[in-house]
């Protein structure tokens, strides 16, 4: 095609031996002035156009652009001014400078399609780690690139091999061997990274929250690739494999609202005031600060004990952080019980002895 126009423009020009020689420095200037004309019309229109949109990301991509854009231009110039330079005499020549600059020109379009790519993640990413507080976005999507990247470099290297007419079956048939070797050898820490994009999209939990899985109980102090980190109650960090977070149960006591309920017990005297009790516990629970107003605090008479009538006192706390609140109530309400003579009773067992 490109050679039909040339001919066309060319016409019936004749520069005798010199014809050949005259149409490839016509194609090299045009190439030039193409490559500079596109050029400018990124550099001084389409980049003030894109520079008064909302979003920076088209304003990324055509700086990207600029420069392989012209280059990849002069490029075609220099294939096709080649092809006319050396047609006659060295022909071979012609066919490796040809090649050439196809895998030259290969590599520049791999190149930009990753640097696009690149830009449109990272993008994404930022928008995405601004609304999330784990650590699992950021280290997520650098790996997305990496994993992305490869992909584009090994297909252009696929299409370079059948420029250079390489049959590429076998390498693929053995990247494909090496692929599942690998695999297989790294099948858990792949589980664990699977995982880890799971619960990125899922998103059970986030840090700071307080969660419960496989028995262990702790707030998220770390959501990575592989393994989240939780803190329990005792001051350490436990490690747990992101592949064992997804096939466990989950409690998460923040969701969905972070108040939860609290319950406490209590037992006092038979022949104690009932009503006395209920009075008792629902003014300590309301006249606490750490108690939330709505919904209010119930007290409920549950049972007869053995040696004790039992009280169950339950409230609404702002969050998970139950033991400061119920240490500070069951003062409280022991404080109250000494003032107003209530007992909290020991168990009593009384044996009978039968004389025979």
């Amino acid at each position: 095609m490109i050679d039909g126009l040339i001919q066309d423009f060319i016409g019936g020009w004749d520069f005798g031996a010199y014809t050949n020689v005259v149409i490839a420095v016509i194609i090299l200037l045009a190439s030039l002035i193409a490559a500079k004309i596109t050029y400018w019309i990124i550099e001084k229109w389409l980049i003030r156009l894109t520079a008064r949109t909302k979003t920076e990301l088209d304003d990324k991509i055509l700086r990207t652009l600029r420069k392989p854009v012209y280059y990849i231009l002069i490029l075609i110039g220099v294939q096709v001014a080649s092809g006319y330079l050396f047609i006659e005499t060295f022909e071979t020549f012609a066919g490796y400078i040809s090649t050439f600059i196809s895998i030259v020109t290969i590599i520049i379009v791999a190149w930009i399609i990753s640097r696009v790519v690149d830009i449109v993640i990272d993008d994404f990413g930022k928008k995405l780690t601004e609304k999330t507080e784990s650590t699992l976005d950021d280290e997520a999507l650098p790996f997305v690139i990496k994993i992305v990247n490869i992909g584009i470099y090994l297909i252009a290297f696929m299409i370079i091999l059948g420029e250079l007419e390489y049959d590429v079956m076998p390498l693929v048939a053995g990247l494909g061997i090496a692929g599942f070797a690998i695999g297989f050898a790294m099948k858990d820490s792949i589980s664990n990274i699977l995982a880890g994009f799971f619960i990125l999209l899922d998103r059970p939990f986030v840090r700071g929250e307080r969660i419960e899985v496989g028995g262990y109980k702790g707030d998220i102090v770390d959501i990575g690739l592989r393994t989240t980190k939780i803190k329990p109650p005792d001051n350490v960090i436990l490690t747990i494999p992101n592949s064992k977070i997804i096939s466990e149960v989950v409690t998460n006591y923040a969701l969905p609202e972070p108040e939860v309920r609290l319950e406490t017990g209590v037992g006092v005297a038979y022949g104690t005031d009932v009503e006395k009790v209920k009075k008792i516990l629902l003014n300590v629970a309301k006249g606490s600060k750490n108690v939330l107003k709505k919904p209010g605090p119930e007290v409920s008479f549950v049972e007869f004990g053995d040696s004790s009538l039992n009280f169950k006192l339950r409230c609404w706390i702002p969050d998970f952080r139950r033991f400061a609140v119920l240490d500070e109530l069951n003062t409280e309400i022991n404080r109250r019980f000494e003032e107003e003579g209530i007992d909290i009773p020991f168990p009593i067992r009384t044996v009978y002895l039968k004389k025979e």
